[in-house]
């Protein structure tokens, strides 16, 4: 556990000082104003389904974006192989770097509240439609950060990570799409289409399987990226 903190505390500090945090953090409050504003521009009711669901689908690249520096940059700087010369495990070192991501993402969506803010100010929404959707949103988040994670422990170019962790992110987000062209394996791609199960929680629904689906997905994620970096330490 104490190495786990060191790892976090380690890539929080990086991340804050490092320009691609406030560069990438400006682009995401942006566009999640602008899909929130134009979602209320037309449908001019106190509701953020709609654009709490245009905020996922935006979540799913960016993040993407956002994980190409946690191990594919050590590993092109070489600290990659001090740190595993230190008395901390491959999984210590992987949920580390995940908590960290984590709660950078966590602070970027905490500063999005201001959108239902003003819409408590200046209507009456239902709060919690709200507050499931934004369940939702960190849950749709982790589980991408997850797909980041493997690729960045994949590779040592952060390139490379980028490319294929937009890959994997826009993969996952276009399972539910194929469910409607595979008839035969119809119940098993939505079963594990992470916007399938992310789109009860825009409508206020909370639902056990889809926050357990969520879990053993992260789970999975880190699973697999600990088996790469296991992997790479030994090459």
């Amino acid at each position: 556990m104490r190495n786990t903190m060191t790892i976090f505390m380690r890539e929080i500090k990086s991340f804050y000082v490092s320009p691609l945090y406030y560069i990438l953090g400006f682009i995401y409050l942006a566009l999640t104003g602008y899909f929130f504003t134009i979602d209320l521009y037309y449908i001019r009711t106190a509701m953020m389904e709609n654009a709490m669901y245009n905020i996922g689908f935006f979540t799913i690249l960016f993040l993407s974006i956002l994980c190409i520096k946690l191990i594919a940059e050590e590993k092109a700087n070489g600290t990659f192989e001090l740190i595993m010369t230190s008395p901390i495990s491959s999984l210590e070192y992987v949920v580390g770097k995940y908590l960290a991501v984590l709660t950078v993402y966590a602070s970027l969506l905490f500063m999005t509240l201001l959108y239902p803010l003003l819409l408590i100010i200046f209507g009456s929404p239902d709060i919690g439609t709200i507050f499931s959707g934004y369940l939702g949103l960190f849950l749709l988040g982790a589980a991408i950060l997850g797909l980041g994670l493997i690729a960045s422990s994949v590779t040592k170019s952060q390139l490379v990570a980028a490319i294929l962790g937009v890959s994997l992110a826009l993969f996952a987000y276009i399972i539910n799409w194929l469910s409607g062209m595979f008839f035969s394996a119809k119940e098993i791609l939505q079963g594990i289409s992470i916007t399938n199960h992310f789109e009860s929680f825009t409508k206020g629904m909370i639902d056990v399987q889809n926050v357990s689906f969520f879990f053993i997905w992260i789970m999975a994620c880190i699973a697999i990226a600990t088996l790469f970096v296991e992997a790479y330490k030994w090459e």
